[in-house]
């Protein structure tokens, strides 16, 4: 292992805020010339083509643009993102292709199902912002795997955790593809597969070349389109109708929205036949108070331990910069929420759904530029989350399975080309599960967060803050975790057992968490040695400015020429 003092490069972020005005900007006058064209009456079906290509064209076009040569950038998009942007990014990852739909969904829902989902959500980016954030950071990492390989001194663990991360990834990042192809596909009036095979190009072209530095563009251009297609109809409605006498007249709403696009979306989450709506509403303890402390606990635990969101925190410049992009996510993910509340209300009402035309929105369609924008922020999260979790993906292959196994003395040169190659395979791979096979996205989603929470949530939190916890605890933390987990939802689905606790099989993350604990904290007590190199690995932990722990040497430069940075032997 190396102790690399890894100091990032001049900042390519510090136009950020004007270059995402600027998006902005152009996203209201493209707005506007559509409204334009719809009022004119030219065909749906062209609105909806040119909004739904928009997101692919801005993802390409920013990837592309974005192209590096350097590894600290490919992997670790250069250390230097600010805590804002870092912010942003982590809400538009966090929201997806499967979460936009459903704060639609949660609006039309009751008060007992919404509440504990949503309290789950914001506590789990405190959790990051208290418990993890800054550790992760100081490490310098650019892998879950990675952290804990260097924090224990073990390539073993490392290549463990690397096989666990896969296994969580693979179905969610499936999921997150197959619905953005399906939305994408249905505003092109094409197949599903035309859908996912556009997102899985427009990613190629995107992460192959900018790897990290430009996903990190390409998801904040994203994150502003998501808000700007919850945004632009309200404003558009709302302006419109104060030019209206009608307005004056009365401010009652109706109640009920049929066959509208909220429906459409509401239908594909289909809340209430998950697992986690099972367990709220028809669940042997249902309407008592453990379904919304456990649901709760589930999803803040869960979202706390997705690795392509705790990788966000390793890109900031320090350690305290990741504790503010927290805050930043959650001040985020609270517009998207209001703006979601509000949007459903404004097209209910009859009097505005006349504003733009013969394609309007009204009762009973789903297509013209209100659908096309809502449709459009859909697409823009679900590449948002795909970006970030191939890019997760294929640098935990990269650097976590092939540079230890096949290639430890590898140049810097050959990492890149290797990084490269992994992430057009693993695109590949993805995109041939998405096609063939079918989920149910909530389902998907709540078993992909219930093996992250089991295997890293305890082994992350023990690492960060406890000395004594060693490499023979990690392993035993882990594993316990993720085979209860599994475990308990084998037995669940071929009716070996009840429901411990009510718990359905998706939701064993739970249990998974607190055998994991008790496993780590028991093998800690019972380990007598103390590994002297993991012990020093530790005390960068408890330094204000400590420096970051990572195996790599220089990076390479765009013109091809080795920078110079200091590197200690431990």
């Amino acid at each position: 292992m190396t102790l690399s003092n890894l100091g990032p490069q001049t900042s390519q972020y510090r136009r950020a805020t004007l270059a995402l005005a600027l998006f902005a900007l152009a996203l209201f006058l493209l707005t506007g010339l559509l409204a334009v064209m719809e009022k004119a009456g030219v065909v749906a079906v062209l609105i909806e083509a040119l909004m739904a290509l928009l997101p692919l064209i801005v993802f390409a076009l920013v990837g592309v643009l974005a192209r590096t040569m350097r590894l600290t950038e490919f992997h670790w998009a250069g250390k230097n993102v600010p805590a804002g942007m870092t912010g942003m990014t982590l809400a538009a990852c966090f929201v997806g292709g499967s979460f936009f739909p459903l704060f639609f969904a949660l609006t039309h829902l009751p008060n007992y199902v919404s509440f504990p989902i949503v309290l789950g959500w914001a506590s789990s980016f405190v959790l990051c912002a208290v418990l993890l954030a800054s550790p992760l950071r100081k490490f310098g990492s650019a892998t879950i795997p990675e952290f804990l390989g260097v924090r224990f001194q073990s390539n073993t663990l490392r290549l463990a955790t690397a096989g666990v991360l896969v296994l969580i990834i693979l179905p969610l990042l499936s999921t997150e593809l197959l619905i953005g192809g399906q939305v994408l596909a249905t505003s092109l009036n094409a197949p599903a597969s035309t859908g996912v095979l556009l997102l899985a190009l427009t990613l190629l072209a995107s992460v192959v070349l900018g790897g990290m530095s430009g996903a990190v563009w390409t998801q904040a251009l994203q994150a502003v389109l998501m808000v700007f297609a919850c945004l632009s109809p309200a404003i558009l409605l709302g302006l419109d109708q104060l030019t209206s006498p009608a307005l004056i007249e009365t401010t009652g709403f109706t109640t009920t929205i049929e066959g509208s696009l909220l429906d459409q979306l509401i239908a594909l989450i289909d809340l209430e036949n998950t697992s986690v709506g099972w367990f709220l509403l028809s669940g042997p303890y249902a309407g008592g108070l453990w379904p919304l402390i456990a649901t709760a606990l589930f999803f803040a635990v869960g979202v706390a331990s997705l690795p392509h969101l705790l990788s966000k925190y390793m890109h900031t410049e320090t350690s305290s910069d990741s504790r503010r992009a927290a805050g930043y996510s959650l001040s985020f993910l609270l517009l998207l929420v209001v703006i979601g509340s509000a949007y459903p209300l404004l097209l209910a009402d009859e009097r505005l759904q006349s504003l733009l035309g013969p394609n309007a929105l009204v009762q009973g369609s789903q297509s013209g530029l209100i659908a096309a924008l809502v449709r459009s922020g859909i697409v823009a999260a679900s590449l948002a989350s795909c970006s970030a979790l191939l890019m997760v993906l294929s640098t935990t292959l990269s650097r976590d399975v092939v540079e230890v196994l096949v290639l430890p003395r590898a140049s810097l040169n050959q990492k890149i080309v290797l990084a490269r190659v992994v992430v057009l395979a693993a695109c590949t791979l993805v995109t041939y599960l998405a096609l063939t096979d079918s989920f149910r996205i909530l389902d998907g989603l709540a078993f992909s967060m219930s093996l992250a929470a089991s295997a890293f949530f305890p082994v992350l939190v023990l690492s960060c803050w406890w000395n004594r916890f060693q490499a023979v605890a990690a392993y035993g933390a882990i594993f316990s975790g993720v085979g209860v987990t599994l475990l308990y939802a084998l037995a669940v689905m071929t009716d070996s057992t009840g429901f411990w606790f009510g718990l359905p099989a998706e939701m064993g993350g739970l249990l998974g968490v607190i055998v994991s604990f008790t496993t780590g904290i028991a093998l800690s007590y019972g380990t007598l040695s103390k590994d002297e190199r993991s012990a020093h690995a530790v005390k960068v932990l408890h330094q204000p400015n400590g420096r970051d722990l990572t195996s790599d040497g220089p990076s390479i430069s765009d013109n091809g020429n080795d920078e110079e940075l200091m590197v200690l032997e431990m």
